[in-house]
């Protein structure tokens, strides 16, 4: 309705302006450069008119070429664009499928017609790593640490190539400056972690655990069992560098946070060797009771330095009243009366531990008491390698000796 109302007041005033100019038209004179044109003001308004309509048309008949072109420049850049997509994901499915020369060309072919689109970089990036080809791959990660978006990948990109060759001045470097960033970055602090724990640096990997990102990476449990860990494993460096106050201090920390075993026996260590062992009896006594183990004993046969064997025959008795079927409270008291030549109650304690019902380990270690109660008590040699032999079997499905932990995982695993 207004389209119409305007163009019909439009009609009104064209109308109006030729009907004017009839009644009077006029005279108009044109000058220039000395030449002169004598005219009707109503001639000279058409001709104006033409020549206003004439450049409008040539005007549209640019702007229609121009957009032209527009479209073709559009619809090639499409093109371009189209394959440069499809070569970036066949790219991305050649890593995946482990095909390291195929990834390259095609990431070749997807920045020629994508140019340096960060989607680009990454699969150079990853292409390059995919067969060791060093330089392509630093080269691309250093290219993708200059956008925000892309540097946290750059950064561990950077980092697991320095771990590769051994560099982890480098590779710790990268991770630090990954930790700057605001959001939580698991892969910098495990590495962190890892290189504190390989190193034995455990003053700062309790450091890195107690930021605000560790506690949000780990479980509350986790993190408890990290933290008595890393306790545990200062403590012992401590007690055999000779510090065994700060070790028993480390060990008392540990026990609060769960530390388990390991913590309690650390810490009978460490204050018999302030010689206050007496005093760690009673903690060594209420862990047997949740959990007796070989630990454990060995510490605590050592509490009370220049007693008897009997006398420590009196001791284990108690520390075992708690839990006086539980095997590894046979295998202790057969131990220490077998040191105080209590034949008869050594043999009763080792009773059917030999039997198939019990773990390889335990019937190892029964075997080999029973031979040495053999020996001790009659002088059986038949009996005694009966039992070695015994022993021996059984020992070779035992589980061998854990390695020193040096990464995360095996601490989690540990603890």
């Amino acid at each position: 309705m207004i389209r119409v109302v305007s163009f019909l007041i439009v009609v009104a005033v064209l109308v109006a302006g030729a009907v004017w100019l009839a009644n009077d038209p006029g005279t108009a004179v044109v000058t220039w450069h000395g030449w002169r044109m004598d005219t009707s003001a109503a001639l000279l308004s058409i001709v104006m008119g033409i020549l206003v309509a004439i450049v409008i048309s040539l005007l549209r008949i640019v702007a229609l070429i121009r957009g032209g072109f527009r479209a073709f420049a559009a619809r090639q850049q499409e093109r371009r664009t189209r394959r440069g997509l499809t070569a970036l994901g066949d790219g991305f499915a050649a890593v995946h499928a482990g095909y390291g020369a195929t990834a390259r060309r095609l990431a070749r072919e997807a920045g020629d017609l994508l140019k340096d689109n960060p989607a680009v970089l990454m699969l150079r990036k990853q292409a390059a790593a995919l067969d060791g080809h060093d330089d392509e791959l630093k080269a691309a990660a250093e290219t993708l640490l200059e956008r925000p978006e892309t540097e946290i990948a750059a950064l561990k990109t950077l980092a697991s190539d320095a771990m590769a060759k051994g560099d982890t001045d480098k590779a710790m470097a990268y991770a630090r400056r990954a930790l700057t960033r605001g959001d939580v970055v698991p892969w910098a602090l495990r590495l962190i972690l890892d290189a504190d724990i390989s190193t034995r640096n455990w003053t700062n990997a309790l450091a890195i655990l107690d930021m605000k990102a560790s506690r949000d990476l780990f479980t509350t449990a986790e993190h408890q069992r990290l933290r008595a860990r890393l306790h545990i494993l200062q403590g012992r460096d401590l007690l055999a560098q000779g510090q065994s106050s700060s070790a028993a201090r480390m060990a008392r920390t540990a026990m609060d946070e769960d530390g388990g075993v390991n913590a309690t026996a650390l810490y009978g260590k460490a204050m018999a060797a302030q010689g206050k062992g007496r005093k760690a009896a009673g903690d060594i006594e209420k862990a047997w009771a949740e959990a007796p183990d070989p630990m454990l004993l060995e510490v605590y046969r050592a509490l009370v330095p220049g007693e008897t064997a009997l006398e420590l025959v009196q001791r284990v008795e108690h520390l075992v009243r708690t839990n006086p079927d539980h095997v590894e409270s046979r295998l202790a008291l057969a131990q220490v009366s077998l040191a105080a030549e209590l034949w008869g109650q050594a043999r009763n304690r080792l009773s059917n531990l030999t039997s198939e019902a019990h773990p390889a380990a335990i019937r190892a270690r029964a075997a080999r008491l029973m031979a040495e109660v053999e020996r001790a008590e009659r002088g059986d040699s038949a009996a005694v390698s009966r039992w070695l032999r015994e022993a021996l079997t059984a020992g070779q499905t035992a589980a061998a000796s854990k390695a020193a932990p040096t990464t995360v995982a095996t601490l989690l695993a540990e603890a």
